[in-house]
């Protein structure tokens, strides 16, 4: 059993932190008296709130200045391990410049194209900062039919640094005490990446999804991000929008007094008061974290491009339904980012009858 003080670097996506949960849990629970501590972005941070099995978080902020105070501050840490998992260079800066007695870090290599240059200065680096490494050359592990998941990987790199672990762990979050009240029997949840829309899938496309949901009795829940108001202006102009703000006060509503009836009232009504002759849709405009936690959470399904509410949705234990990018090698992408140990539908934006196929896997 490990002991002592462990830095695990991941300042990346929100699903990049969410396949490292198993490996942070599987770290801590074979090594109880391990204190770990959890560099995170400023985004992907908000999904250790609330974790038992991480003692501190460290969120790195985006700024040069800021940054460079960051790096002072964690070479005031003696930490036994620094491990990194991200493959941005700001990670490998700070895994380079501390002062931890062990290095060590992942490497991948392109999945596009062999080349044995690829990445070829920072190996140099990695020989010269680091104890331990684990490469991952992920156009021959593509091209041989080799394991490739991330946290497999991550996984891969724990054993080079000979720390106590085991795979068998699932994904945990903290979630939510109490699933909101829709009175629908179906309340499916569907993300407004920008990913949605490409050469093979449109608005009118989603438009009619939604439509077909309608039609079958199911209510719609829209949730959306940064990129949403200016890829989905149709959308924007059909159903009605409730934002962040007015959504939380009507959920503090039902918390504040079990099941306060005129706060659930006006949920309900927001379902029929669209703009247009289409009803039970809403549009939640910039829920924050964790009230879009849990609404995906409290849905019957979740429909999403592969993004981070993929793994939210894995994460609650919610069923999902997932479509890859036909131009960005869906099946590469699939097979390094599928959620960890969780049941979800995988499609692709070009396949025919897309709409039917993923109504009939709901």
């Amino acid at each position: 059993m490990f002991k002592g003080k462990i830095c695990i670097s991941r300042i990346d996506k929100i699903g990049d932190m969410i396949l490292t949960l198993p490996v942070i849990k599987s770290v801590k629970i074979q090594n109880p008296t391990l204190e770990i501590h959890i560099l995170a972005s400023a985004y992907n941070a908000k999904v250790l709130k609330g974790i038992k099995y991480v003692d501190r978080v460290l969120s790195i902020g985006s700024n040069t200045r800021s940054f460079i105070k960051e790096i002072r501050e964690l070479r005031k840490i003696k930490y036994d391990f620094f491990i990194n998992f991200s493959p941005n260079i700001k990670s490998f800066v700070l895994c380079f410049f501390s002062k931890s007695q062990k290095k060590a870090t992942l490497v991948l290599l392109s999945r596009y194209k062999n080349n044995f240059f690829s990445k070829i200065f920072l190996r140099i680096f990695i020989k010269i900062f680091c104890h331990f490494q684990y490469v991952v050359n992920r156009f021959e592990r593509l091209s041989n039919n080799q394991e490739l998941h991330q946290t497999k990987m991550m996984f891969r790199l724990i054993e080079e640094c000979n720390i106590k672990h085991s795979q068998d762990v699932s994904v945990d979050i903290d979630l939510p005490l109490e699933k909101l009240i829709f009175y629908q029997e179906k309340t499916i949840a569907i993300h407004l990446s920008d990913k949605w829309i490409n050469s093979f899938y449109s608005e009118n496309n989603l438009l009619e999804l939604i439509s077909s949901l309608n039609n079958k009795d199911c209510k719609v829940i829209l949730t959306t991000d940064h990129s949403t108001q200016y890829k989905f202006k149709k959308i924007y102009d059909y159903y009605k929008i409730i934002s962040g703000i007015e959504f939380r006060d009507l959920t503090d509503g039902i918390d504040n007094n079990g099941s306060n009836k005129q706060s659930i009232q006006l949920i309900n009504e927001a379902f029929t008061n669209s703009k247009s002759m289409q009803k039970n849709t809403i549009i939640l405009d910039n829920l924050d974290y964790d009230l879009w936690v849990r609404v995906i959470y409290s849905s019957s399904a979740v429909i999403t491009p592969e993004c981070g509410c993929s793994h939210i949705a894995a994460a609650c234990k919610t069923p999902v339904n997932i479509i890859y990018d036909p131009n960005n090698y869906p099946e590469a992408i699939h097979k390094e980012y599928a959620p960890w140990k969780s049941k979800y539908n995988k499609f692709v934006f070009d396949e025919k009858n897309l709409n039917k196929s993923l109504i009939k896997h709901l």
